[in-house]
């Protein structure tokens, strides 16, 4: 008996260790690292675009109004957009905002409803252009990607709600029409979701999630400050 449970012993503590080794093997890189991407080192302020998606009232809670998605960091991506907006004015960027916008009926970004409309602590100017959309994507059935080439535009810096969203998705969609994509991700927020096991994703693990995998292939992470630093050229 002594002698079976020294040998299981041993066999547990040889398959920890195969364990062990499996997985510092496993290879964790992204496919940018893997594919020799280099990090963004300066800006051209004439070739490069800030889009600031879908900052409304559905994701806040204000005065006379609680939008039925409240983001728990939405303020803090809403006032870093804001620092980029006025960064990309000054710098002679162009900006465009996007907006989502349902059905007059629709229970969510309703026509005409004060849920549909910008957040006031961040509203376009007369310089801004303003896109609509009604899907995830900032590109599908609109002429962002027409507007942004006739400006000769090569880089898109992503803002916005939400991360694992409309973020994302105008993030994948972005590069195979041609753009490199920037996602600074103090300027950008997510919110508590079901999961399909009757469980609850907590806001924090799904932007950490969302933007690994969006980082994978298709974005830089960067922050907020980060990407003010960075030299700019005409």
């Amino acid at each position: 008996m002594k002698t079976f449970i020294r040998t299981a012993l041993f066999a547990a503590m040889m398959a920890s260790s195969v364990n062990y080794a499996t997985a510092a093997d496993v290879n964790t890189k992204t496919i940018q690292q893997m594919a020799g991407a280099t990090a963004t080192t300066s800006l051209s302020a004439s070739k490069t675009a800030l889009i600031v998606v879908d900052i409304q009232n559905e994701y806040f809670e204000g005065k006379g109004f609680k939008g039925k998605m409240v983001i728990p960091d939405g303020m803090q991506a809403l006032n870093n957009s804001k620092k980029l907006v006025e960064y990309a004015h000054a710098k002679g960027m162009p900006v465009f905002f996007v907006r989502h916008l349902g059905p007059k009926d629709s229970p969510l970004f309703a026509d005409g409803s004060v849920y549909a409309e910008f957040h006031k602590d961040l509203q376009p100017t007369s310089k801004d252009t303003i896109i609509t959309k009604a899907t995830p994507s900032s590109f599908v059935g609109t002429d962002l990607d027409a507007q942004l080439k006739k400006r000769g535009i090569e880089k898109v810096i992503v803002t916005g709600l939400m991360t694992h969203m409309c973020i994302s998705s105008t993030a994948r969609d972005a590069v195979p029409l041609g753009y490199s994509v920037i996602i600074p991700e103090d300027a950008t927020a997510t919110r508590d979701l079901n999961d399909w096991k009757n469980g609850v994703v907590d806001h924090n693990v799904l932007q950490r999630a969302a933007l690994a995998g969006v980082a994978d292939v298709f974005a830089e992470i960067r922050t907020t400050s980060d990407v003010m630093a960075l030299p700019l050229t005409k």
